[in-house]
């Protein structure tokens, strides 16, 4: 696994694991590993075994294939890569009405911001 695609992995784990409020520990606990291969996961120092991005799927409620479908960022500054990971996440959390509200608002918005 190149180093991009591990950083870009880690920083989708994070952004999970940080939307659902856990702590590195309390994710490694789930995962039966260490906090700190939680944390050089994050980091994209390390390459997850099968068995624990198995875990972070099944306990977050994906699939292994919308786990590891990373876009591409390759120009983006990390900040913006976790920023927009970060939105997606939580418009996955809205009801029907705030998804409709937050997609009318964010057309009139980039109407007027071009």
């Amino acid at each position: 696994m190149n180093d991009l695609i591990k950083k870009q992995l880690g920083l989708k784990v994070k952004v999970l694991r940080e939307t659902a409020s856990l702590t590195q520990e309390e994710l490694s606990e789930i995962c039966d590993v260490s906090w700190r291969t939680i944390s050089n996961l994050e980091r994209g120092i390390v390459t997850p075994d099968l068995k624990v991005l198995l875990a972070i799927a099944r306990y977050f409620g994906i699939s292994l294939d919308e786990l590891l479908s990373l876009p591409t960022y390759s120009h983006k500054s990390a900040s913006r890569q976790e920023l927009e990971l970060k939105t997606i996440e939580k418009i996955k959390t809205c009801n029907d009405n705030v998804l409709a509200y937050l997609n009318d608002q964010l057309t009139t918005i980039l109407k007027y911001f071009k």
